[in-house]
C-alpha cells in the first residue's frame, strides 16, 4: 500500500509506531486471504497469528505498510497500544502527532517536508476522465504540464500513459502542483475531471511526542 505519508499521518490517525520485523514482506499482499494462508502456514508462530488477525480485524480503522525490515502502522492510540504489547521484542519507536494539526481543514493536510520538497498541491483526477473531457481538452492538459515542467510533476503511471494516449482509459491518479497560480488554468482545462484538489501546509514537528526505545 503506497499513499502519501504525510496524509496518514497528520490526518486521520494521529499514532504512528514502527517495528523492526525481519522477514514482515512474508505479509504481502495483505489481503484477507492471503493472511489467513499464513496463520495456516505458520500456526506455531505467536506474532505472525496476531500480526496476521490484528490486520484483518482492524484493517478499516488504520493504514499500514510493510517496507523491507521496517513496518510501519498509523492508527489511533488503542490500537498502537495493543501492537506495542503483542510486538514489544520488534517495537522500536512511536509518534503522535499533536492534535492541532488534524484541525487543519478539508483536503488540508500538514507535513513537515512538501512532496518532494516543493510542491504545495495535489490534483486527483477522476477515474472515468476519458468520459468528462475532450480529447481537445487532454491534449491541452498534457501541453500545459509539458511548458511548466519545474512547477507540475507527473508520476502517476496512470495519468501519464492517459495524457500521453498510451491507454484510452484514466483510471484515475494524481499529480503535482508547485503553486496555487498554475491550478487556475488546469481548471479551466480540466474541471470536470478534477475529482478533488489536495494542499500541503508545512507545520512544525517539534511540538510532536516521540519515543524510541
Amino acid at each position: 500500500m503506497r499513499k502519501n505519508h504525510n496524509k496518514l499521518y497528520y490526518g486521520r490517525y494521529r499514532n504512528k509506531t514502527v517495528f523492526k520485523m525481519p522477514g514482515s514482506l512474508i505479509f504481502y499482499p495483505t489481503t484477507d486471504e492471503h493472511l489467513k494462508q499464513i496463520k495456516q502456514r505458520h500456526p506455531n508462530v505467536p506474532n505472525i497469528n496476531f500480526l496476521a488477525d490484528f490486520i484483518i480485524k482492524n484493517r478499516k480503522k488504520m493504514k499500514f505498510r510493510f517496507q523491507d525490515r521496517r513496518s510501519m502502522f498509523y492508527t489511533d492510540k488503542k490500537l498502537t497500544q495493543q501492537l506495542i504489547d503483542n510486538l514489544w521484542d520488534f517495537w522500536i519507536e512511536s509518534e503522535t502527532v499533536d492534535p492541532k494539526h488534524g484541525k487543519l481543514g478539508e483536503n488540508i493536510v500538514g507535513c513537515t517536508r512538501l512532496p518532494h520538497g516543493k510542491y504545495k498541491y495535489q490534483v486527483y483526477i477522476k477515474k472515468d476522465a476519458q468520459l468528462l473531457i475532450t480529447n481537445a481538452q487532454k491534449s491541452s492538459l498534457r501541453e500545459f504540464l509539458e511548458r511548466n515542467v519545474d512547477n507540475c510533476l507527473v508520476t502517476n503511471y496512470n495519468i501519464l500513459d492517459y495524457l500521453e494516449d498510451k491507454s484510452s482509459y484514466c483510471y484515475g491518479g494524481y499529480f503535482y502542483v508547485k503553486e496555487e497560480k498554475f491550478l487556475s488554468p488546469i481548471y479551466m482545462m480540466a474541471q470536470q475531471a478534477i475529482d478533488k484538489v489536495i494542499q500541503f501546509r508545512k507545520v512544525k514537528n517539534g511540538s510532536n511526542k516521540k519515543i524510541t526505545r
